[in-house]
């Protein structure tokens, strides 16, 4: 004997696809990542490595200056930026490189916005891996000094879990969880 099937009601038909909806839209939502937002400068990483100050080339910690000791590296602030771009810079200087100015001259803050970040349970100190472990920025954050424009997708071996657990096994670092979960 086959059981009998009752029939669905059109509004309950109507639930089901909306659901299926949704749960196909928050997937495909979710495996997508958002376009980054514009940064306020485009900021150029190799032409900055170029750069030589009185007392060597800059370096990352000369605009990321919590990087040595700091739990987080920090975006620059604009007075970073106009302690070398008060006055024009380049032969000729760039429409680019003048938005500095006109961005201080405006009196509106400079906002880069980050576009990596850690899960909110992971505790990352850049202080620990620059100052104590005498790590070099690069090793994270591979060659900077040849990106043309700041990151517009997150950065995902930044925050991936098995590329830390196994610098820290190569290093003799510690790999409790408590290390960076905390």
């Amino acid at each position: 004997m086959s059981a009998s099937r009752r029939p669905v009601s059109p509004e309950r038909a109507r639930g089901r696809g909306l659901g299926l909806v949704c749960a196909f839209g928050l997937a495909g939502a979710c495996a997508t990542p958002a376009a980054a937002p514009p940064q306020p400068l485009p900021f150029d990483h190799a032409l900055h490595a170029t750069v030589e100050l009185d007392d060597g080339p800059l370096g990352c910690t000369t605009c990321h200056a919590g990087a040595e000791r700091g739990v987080r590296a920090g975006l620059p602030a604009l007075s970073t930026c106009l302690s070398c771009h008060m006055r024009p810079q380049g032969d000729p200087p760039s429409s680019e490189e003048a938005r500095v100015r006109e961005l201080a001259a405006s009196g509106v803050p400079l906002r880069w916005i980050q576009v990596t970040r850690n899960p909110g349970h992971v505790y990352f100190s850049h202080g620990a891996h620059v100052a104590r472990a005498g790590m070099a920025c690069a090793e994270c954050h591979g060659e900077v000094t040849t990106w043309t424009e700041p990151p517009t997708v997150p950065l995902r071996h930044l925050t991936s879990m098995d590329a830390c657990l196994a610098c820290h096994r190569a290093r003799g670092a510690p790999t409790d969880c408590v290390t960076c979960h905390q």
